[in-house]
């Protein structure tokens, strides 16, 4: 653990961040400066850990993988506790909604996931390769958000794949939310048979199937709802 930290942690500081705690295996930090130094961070950080892999795996451990969300919002940064136990904190739903964004990063089969209101404050979006991933509803927020994937800090074949299929994968999305399974269903194969290993494909798969057997909502607007963290 201490080893993959020190890998991965001054990556924050060279962008201006502050790491305000460790959760277990998690880092919780924020970057005052801007969302694009958090987007940046968290590519180097899964470049670095790529090259930390390649050392563990001479050494016959077993490859660590993780999930990073961002969001961008308002939250009161300080210490809390009392005299026998102080520590850093952050507090605001925003924090909240970013650990659900690191949650979902398992769901998608993803590393790297930001929200529409970082994708809208990034100075140049085009600068990164970035796919729309989903309209969730998760718990504990009433309104759905927009979620995205940055694929630039993949490792190259995943990477290459993923931009490769990116025209079948967002026709695939259109056509789900407008209700068109059929349409939906071809295009998301047509994903996986260029990129077997693309989870978030075959998690719209998983959907589409099941609303073939329940059926489309009336009120349907392609949002889907995580009821677990």
């Amino acid at each position: 653990m201490n080893g993959y930290l020190q890998q991965v942690c001054p990556e924050i500081r060279d962008r201006n961040g502050l790491i305000i705690k460790f959760m277990g295996d998690g880092i919780m930090a924020v970057f005052p400066d801007g969302v694009d130094d958090a987007v940046e961070t968290a590519i180097a950080q899964l470049k670095k850990l790529q090259e930390y892999n390649q050392i563990l795996k001479a050494e016959d451990f077993p490859p660590i993988k993780i999930g990073i969300g961002i969001h961008w919002g308002h939250m009161m940064v300080g210490i809390v506790g009392e005299e026998g136990r102080m520590s850093g904190d952050a507090l605001s739903d925003n924090v909240n909604l970013t650990a659900r964004l690191e949650g979902l990063t398992k769901f998608y089969g993803v590393s790297l996931l930001i929200s529409e209101s970082v994708f809208n404050c990034l100075k140049n979006p085009q600068k990164y390769q970035i796919r729309f991933l989903d309209r969730a509803s998760v718990k504990g927020r009433d309104e759905p958000i927009n979620v995205y994937e940055v694929v630039d800090g993949e490792v190259d074949y995943v990477r290459e794949l993923k931009l490769k299929t990116q025209a079948d994968f967002g026709l695939g999305l259109e056509s789900y939310r407008l209700g068109e399974l059929v349409s939906a269903k071809e295009y998301f194969e047509k994903v996986l048979a260029v990129n077997s290993s693309d989870k978030t494909a075959q998690l719209y798969l998983e959907r589409i199937d099941e609303l073939m057997v329940t059926g489309v909502p009336k009120n349907w607007n392609g949002v889907w709802t995580f009821t677990q963290k």
